[in-house]
């Protein structure tokens, strides 16, 4: 068995500079595993819901449906449910554990999610996903870039665009991207990308204006290329965190999900010829 925590002014959402001050740990996750012969040992005792380390992906997702919770399934390489009070989540054996044995289950945790912080006061509007998309590959000083952004701290972002990554996840759940190197000498940064964040990666808030594709951050890993239209050009999905990307027209998309949970953590969209070493920090 696998028990974890968390720092509880961390995992409550409290301000940054008390985190690791509280003194208390949250009892937040549970894992037991089927076993590695000579590596770690099988937990005999009672599984969740008559679930059994035998049981392939379809008879575990039925017998989840048959405690009601068919319609929570959020899935991907692994499942996870998310109940009203706890996720419940399945790795399962074929394909997945280099090291395991038969086709089965080969963990099963259960644990509870963290609540969301609240949005940032200050803030007024969102932009669209349209309008946030048609800014990219315009200066700061593009009209349509001041009014996508006017409410999210325009001047600040202005004044920091030379640095070409600019952090707002903390404050409202997006990263921008610029290139100071176009145009002559004394013009203005280019926007080239953004990234659109969810709420608790590190001590972000969610992006809370709608995401550009039709996408959701509590999509499933699972749906993305339906979402898109079109297959994934690169899919990584074996750890504990996946990524996939797409090349659109003029554009290059990259999606980094949760695993585990099965749901997004942040979409980058930049523009079609630049850089993304330095892109997307979080996620």
């Amino acid at each position: 068995m696998l028990f974890s925590f968390s720092e509880r002014n961390y995992w409550n959402g409290r301000s940054i500079a008390s985190h690791g001050k509280s003194g208390e740990l949250i009892f937040t996750n549970v894992a037991v595993t089927a076993g590695i012969p000579d590596v770690m040992r099988r937990y005999e005792g009672d599984l969740l819901f008559g679930l059994q380390w035998e049981d392939d992906r379809t008879t575990a997702r039925e017998r989840l449906a048959t405690a009601g919770f068919g319609d929570s399934l959020h899935a991907g390489r692994r499942d996870a449910w998310w109940l009203p009070d706890y996720r419940i989540r399945l790795t399962y054996q074929a394909g997945c554990i280099k090291q395991a044995g038969a086709c089965g289950i080969f963990d099963i945790s259960l644990g509870i999610p963290m609540h969301p912080l609240a949005c940032a006061p200050a803030t007024r509007e969102y932009p669209s996903a349209e309008q946030v998309l048609s800014v990219l590959g315009r200066s700061t000083n593009d009209p349509d870039f001041q009014v996508a952004f006017r409410d999210l701290g325009l001047a600040s972002l202005m004044a920091e665009a030379s640095s070409e990554v600019v952090d707002r996840a903390d404050e409202h759940g997006f990263i921008l991207y610029f290139d100071s190197r176009q145009g002559v000498p004394g013009s203005h940064p280019v926007c080239t990308g953004i990234s659109f964040v969810r709420d608790r990666l590190g001590n972000s808030r969610a992006w809370a204006g709608p995401l550009p594709f039709g996408l959701q951050f509590d999509d499933p890993p699972s749906i993305l290329e339906e979402r898109m239209d079109q297959r994934a050009s690169r899919w990584l999905d074996e750890g504990t965190f996946g990524s996939a990307r797409w090349s659109l027209p003029g554009l290059q998309v990259s999606v980094n999900f949760d695993s585990l949970d099965n749901c997004l953590e942040s979409v980058r969209v930049i523009v079609e010829g630049h850089r993304t070493s330095n892109c997307q920090p979080r996620g």
